[in-house]
Protein backbone atom coordinates (compact mmCIF):
# COMPACT_ATOMS: atom_id res chain seq x y z
CA UNK A 1 0.00 0.00 0.00
CA UNK A 2 0.77 3.81 -0.69
CA UNK A 3 1.86 6.21 1.76
CA UNK A 4 -1.38 7.48 3.86
CA UNK A 5 -1.63 10.91 2.25
CA UNK A 6 -4.51 12.70 2.71
CA UNK A 7 -5.62 14.78 -0.49
CA UNK A 8 -6.56 18.23 -0.29
CA UNK A 9 -9.99 18.49 -1.97
CA UNK A 10 -10.91 21.79 -3.37
CA UNK A 11 -14.85 23.08 -1.93
CA UNK A 12 -16.53 22.76 -5.30
CA UNK A 13 -18.22 25.97 -4.32
CA UNK A 14 -14.77 27.64 -4.60
CA UNK A 15 -13.48 29.98 -1.76
CA UNK A 16 -14.86 30.96 1.50
CA UNK A 17 -14.39 33.21 4.82
CA UNK A 18 -14.64 31.45 7.71
CA UNK A 19 -16.48 33.67 10.57
CA UNK A 20 -16.91 31.22 13.49
CA UNK A 21 -19.95 31.34 15.99
CA UNK A 22 -18.02 32.25 19.12
CA UNK A 23 -17.31 35.71 17.30
CA UNK A 24 -20.34 36.21 16.46
CA UNK A 25 -21.82 36.06 19.30
CA UNK A 26 -19.29 37.88 21.10
CA UNK A 27 -20.63 41.27 22.93
CA UNK A 28 -17.52 43.11 20.50
CA UNK A 29 -19.90 41.50 17.37
CA UNK A 30 -22.75 42.82 18.38
CA UNK A 31 -21.51 46.35 18.86
CA UNK A 32 -20.52 46.63 15.27
CA UNK A 33 -22.22 49.11 13.36
CA UNK A 34 -23.69 47.36 9.57
CA UNK A 35 -20.69 49.23 8.08
CA UNK A 36 -17.97 47.92 10.21
CA UNK A 37 -19.89 44.21 9.70
CA UNK A 38 -19.56 44.69 5.78
CA UNK A 39 -15.81 46.00 5.91
CA UNK A 40 -15.13 42.80 8.06
CA UNK A 41 -16.21 40.72 5.10
CA UNK A 42 -14.99 42.41 2.54
CA UNK A 43 -11.62 42.41 4.39
CA UNK A 44 -11.98 38.86 5.37
CA UNK A 45 -12.30 37.53 1.82
CA UNK A 46 -8.80 39.25 1.24
CA UNK A 47 -7.59 36.45 3.87
CA UNK A 48 -5.59 32.79 2.86
CA UNK A 49 -3.91 30.71 4.97
CA UNK A 50 -0.37 32.85 4.64
CA UNK A 51 -1.41 36.60 4.31
CA UNK A 52 -2.95 37.18 7.75
CA UNK A 53 -1.01 40.73 8.31
CA UNK A 54 -1.16 41.71 5.07
CA UNK A 55 -4.35 42.50 4.45
CA UNK A 56 -5.10 46.23 3.26
CA UNK A 57 -8.46 48.16 3.11
CA UNK A 58 -8.05 50.42 0.74
CA UNK A 59 -10.92 53.08 -0.90
CA UNK A 60 -9.51 52.32 -4.86
CA UNK A 61 -10.42 48.94 -4.30
CA UNK A 62 -13.26 48.80 -2.02
CA UNK A 63 -15.23 51.12 -3.98
CA UNK A 64 -15.75 48.25 -6.61
CA UNK A 65 -17.46 46.24 -3.65
CA UNK A 66 -19.74 49.00 -2.87
CA UNK A 67 -18.33 51.39 -0.72
CA UNK A 68 -19.10 55.15 -1.75
CA UNK A 69 -17.31 57.15 1.08
CA UNK A 70 -14.11 57.23 2.35
CA UNK A 71 -15.68 59.00 5.97
CA UNK A 72 -17.57 55.57 6.44
CA UNK A 73 -14.87 52.86 5.84
CA UNK A 74 -12.38 54.65 7.95
CA UNK A 75 -14.74 55.06 10.77
CA UNK A 76 -15.35 51.47 10.08
CA UNK A 77 -11.64 50.89 10.30
CA UNK A 78 -11.39 52.17 13.55
CA UNK A 79 -14.36 50.46 15.07
CA UNK A 80 -13.04 46.69 13.90
CA UNK A 81 -9.91 48.29 15.60
CA UNK A 82 -11.10 49.56 18.76
CA UNK A 83 -12.76 46.10 19.51
CA UNK A 84 -10.14 43.85 18.92
CA UNK A 85 -11.13 42.24 15.65
CA UNK A 86 -8.37 43.79 13.31
CA UNK A 87 -4.98 44.86 14.61
CA UNK A 88 -2.66 47.53 12.57
CA UNK A 89 0.19 45.76 11.24
CA UNK A 90 1.84 48.30 9.10
CA UNK A 91 1.01 52.45 9.59
CA UNK A 92 0.70 53.98 5.66
CA UNK A 93 -1.16 56.28 4.38
CA UNK A 94 -0.85 60.07 5.22
CA UNK A 95 -0.24 59.27 9.09
CA UNK A 96 3.09 57.70 7.93
CA UNK A 97 3.58 60.18 5.13
CA UNK A 98 3.74 57.65 2.50
CA UNK A 99 2.20 56.12 -0.48
CA UNK A 100 2.09 52.68 1.01
CA UNK A 101 -1.12 51.49 2.56
CA UNK A 102 -1.65 50.48 5.95
CA UNK A 103 -1.85 46.71 6.61
CA UNK A 104 -4.09 44.77 8.84
CA UNK A 105 -4.39 41.15 10.73
CA UNK A 106 -7.14 39.94 11.69
CA UNK A 107 -6.85 38.47 15.68
CA UNK A 108 -8.97 35.33 15.61
CA UNK A 109 -6.16 33.65 13.20
CA UNK A 110 -2.12 33.09 13.66
CA UNK A 111 -0.15 36.04 11.37
CA UNK A 112 2.98 33.91 9.66
CA UNK A 113 6.19 35.99 9.34
CA UNK A 114 6.29 38.18 6.24
CA UNK A 115 10.18 39.41 6.00
CA UNK A 116 9.87 41.01 2.87
CA UNK A 117 7.04 43.32 4.83
CA UNK A 118 8.74 43.38 8.04
CA UNK A 119 5.82 41.56 9.66
CA UNK A 120 5.74 39.53 12.79
CA UNK A 121 4.12 36.54 13.18
CA UNK A 122 2.30 35.70 15.87
CA UNK A 123 -0.28 33.15 17.37
CA UNK A 124 -4.19 34.61 17.57
CA UNK A 125 -5.25 36.86 20.17
CA UNK A 126 -8.59 37.67 20.18
CA UNK A 127 -8.36 40.39 21.44
CA UNK A 128 -12.54 41.11 20.77
CA UNK A 129 -13.15 38.65 23.79
CA UNK A 130 -12.10 41.76 26.73
CA UNK A 131 -15.29 43.38 25.90
CA UNK A 132 -17.36 41.28 28.19
CA UNK A 133 -20.58 43.52 27.70
CA UNK A 134 -22.53 45.33 25.10
CA UNK A 135 -22.46 48.03 26.96
CA UNK A 136 -18.75 48.35 27.52
CA UNK A 137 -18.26 47.60 23.69
CA UNK A 138 -20.35 50.28 22.86
CA UNK A 139 -18.39 52.68 25.21
CA UNK A 140 -15.17 51.71 23.90
CA UNK A 141 -16.79 52.80 20.44
CA UNK A 142 -17.75 56.09 21.30
CA UNK A 143 -14.38 57.04 23.41
CA UNK A 144 -12.76 56.20 19.97
CA UNK A 145 -14.93 58.22 17.71
CA UNK A 146 -14.75 61.13 20.33
CA UNK A 147 -10.76 60.90 20.38
CA UNK A 148 -10.98 60.90 16.28
CA UNK A 149 -12.77 64.10 16.55
CA UNK A 150 -10.88 65.64 19.33
CA UNK A 151 -7.70 64.84 17.15
CA UNK A 152 -9.48 66.10 14.02
CA UNK A 153 -9.98 69.74 15.79
CA UNK A 154 -6.64 69.74 16.92
CA UNK A 155 -5.41 69.29 13.42
CA UNK A 156 -7.48 71.91 12.10
CA UNK A 157 -6.59 74.59 14.24
CA UNK A 158 -2.99 74.03 13.43
CA UNK A 159 -4.12 74.93 10.11
CA UNK A 160 -4.07 78.69 9.59
CA UNK A 161 -4.97 79.94 6.16
CA UNK A 162 -3.46 82.81 4.78
CA UNK A 163 -5.81 85.42 3.72
CA UNK A 164 -4.40 87.91 1.31
CA UNK A 165 -6.42 90.76 -0.14
CA UNK A 166 -4.52 91.28 -3.57
CA UNK A 167 -7.55 93.45 -4.90
CA UNK A 168 -6.73 96.58 -2.84
CA UNK A 169 -4.64 99.24 -4.96
CA UNK A 170 -3.63 100.48 -1.24
CA UNK A 171 -0.54 97.58 -0.79
CA UNK A 172 2.87 99.14 0.32
CA UNK A 173 5.84 97.00 1.03
CA UNK A 174 6.22 95.43 4.23
CA UNK A 175 8.16 97.81 6.23
CA UNK A 176 11.74 96.21 8.22
CA UNK A 177 12.09 93.73 5.43
CA UNK A 178 12.88 95.72 2.75
CA UNK A 179 16.69 96.81 3.11
CA UNK A 180 19.26 95.11 1.87
CA UNK A 181 22.52 93.57 3.58
CA UNK A 182 24.41 97.16 3.25
CA UNK A 183 21.16 99.12 4.61
CA UNK A 184 20.22 101.07 1.71
CA UNK A 185 16.28 100.39 0.24
CA UNK A 186 15.97 97.90 -1.90
CA UNK A 187 13.95 97.37 -4.79
CA UNK A 188 12.18 94.28 -3.21
CA UNK A 189 8.35 94.23 -3.00
CA UNK A 190 6.02 92.36 -0.49
CA UNK A 191 4.10 89.57 -1.23
CA UNK A 192 0.81 91.03 -1.75
CA UNK A 193 2.37 93.53 -4.22
CA UNK A 194 4.01 90.51 -5.91
CA UNK A 195 1.06 88.55 -6.58
CA UNK A 196 -0.76 91.74 -8.69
Amino acid sequence: MGSAKKLHQRDPNGQHARLYHELLKSPAWIALSSSAIRLFVDMRMKLTSYNNGNIEAVFSELKHRGWQSKTTMHKALRELETLGFIVRTRLGGIASMSRICSLYRFTDFDAIDSHKLNIAGCKATYDYRKFESLRAAKAAVAEAERQHRERGAARRKKVKVLNLDVSSAETEPIRGCNKSRNGTPSTATSPETALV
